[in-house]
């Protein structure tokens, strides 16, 4: 049984966190991109859309709990945000294009994974090392993503990737 006289504790909705390493290695690269960032912003204006995403998802979110009297009386707030209909269809449009551009740069940094180093000749990455960056549970599993994305990472058919 559960008294409904109490005030609700704020939740902040959030459908993915970062863990540490994650948090640490986009420290690094952005550190390490800086520079770049400028640039690719102009070259692909499109790259900032899953902020805008993240921007209005927050807003909604807001919106939503604000709608609860409860919520807002114990998260002190007074008003509840604007409805933004227009900002919420835009946004889920534009899912689309950040699918398609998220698929692109994957299928990009596997090829470039895969490449062979111009120090050692080999390959940059493992599947092994690629399957840990990429999550999967096995070599198999990102040769498997590998040949969806790229093509088969047999060397004498793609004439690129430096498998033997």
């Amino acid at each position: 049984m559960t008294n409904t006289d109490k005030p609700l504790r704020p939740i902040r909705p959030v459908p993915y966190v970062m863990d540490e390493d994650q948090a640490q290695l986009l420290a690094r690269l952005s550190a390490d991109y800086a520079d770049d960032l400028p640039q690719i912003r102009e070259r692909a204006p499109h790259a900032s859309i899953t902020a805008l995403l993240h921007a209005v998802h927050a807003h909604q979110a807001q919106r939503v709990f604000a709608c609860d009297p409860r919520w807002r009386e114990t998260a002190g707030i007074t008003e509840v945000p604007e409805d933004r209909a227009d900002d919420v269809a835009a946004a889920l449009a534009l899912l689309q294009v950040a699918r398609d551009d998220l698929e692109g740069l994957e299928a990009a940094l596997l090829l470039g994974a895969r490449t062979a180093s111009t120090r050692t000749g080999k390959p940059l990455l493992t599947f092994k090392q690629i399957a840990a960056a990429l999550g999967v549970e096995s070599e198999q599993a990102a040769q498997g993503r590998y040949r969806r994305k790229v093509g088969t990472p047999n060397a004498t058919a793609s004439g690129i990737d430096g498998t033997p």
